[in-house]
């Protein structure tokens, strides 16, 4: 019986509780005196000596749930080659594939993303229609009057000896220009 006991006195504090809470939202009364200063007090007594109270219905309080906990990764415990080994996955995020340039735009930004940091020596090389840009640890190129017609850009993170450690995928761009011919 002792069990049955202790769930009973459980069940009450619970209800006490709640009970408690519900009540525990306090009115909220409001008064303006005869200088049209507006006063909000829990006290009606004191909203009354102010001057005239009126009880002032409150809305519920907006909230929000939480968010979920960010999940922590383990320590890196990889050994010195495989740290080498890294997953650059290298991305072209501007021009989109398949891009426009109009007459009126004379350059072309070329902006990459990368999943891990460079390592040092590790750089960027940009690509159009095969011959090198440019190389950088900077994540954007710009490409100075674009020449006209269909070009293909590509990106990719080399080492300090030239070897490719990530290659983006190809990017396809028209540009128009306007015609000395017409």
């Amino acid at each position: 019986m002792k069990p049955l006991t202790g769930l009973k006195t459980a069940i009450s504090l619970m209800v006490m509780l709640l009970l408690l809470a519900a009540t525990a939202q306090a009115e909220v009364y409001k008064s303006v005196d005869k200088y049209g200063n507006v006063t909000y007090t829990d006290d009606p007594s004191t909203a009354e000596k102010s001057g005239k109270a009126e009880k002032v219905k409150v809305r519920p309080t907006n909230v929000m749930p939480a968010g979920k906990p960010m999940e922590l990764s383990e320590p890196d415990t990889m050994s010195e080659p495989e740290r080498d080994q890294t997953n650059y996955a290298i991305r072209i995020v501007s021009p989109e594939n398949e891009y426009t340039v109009t007459p009126g735009q004379r350059d072309l930004i070329i902006a990459v993303s990368l999943q891990a940091p460079l390592k040092e020596g590790a750089k960027i090389a940009y690509y159009m229609d095969g011959e090198l840009l440019g190389r950088g640890t900077v994540n954007n190129y710009s490409i100075r009057e674009i020449f006209r017609g269909e070009h293909n850009i590509y990106a990719q993170v080399e080492d300090s000896s030239g070897n490719v450690l990530s290659k983006s995928a190809t990017v396809t761009v028209y540009v128009h220009r306007a015609s000395t011919i017409n």
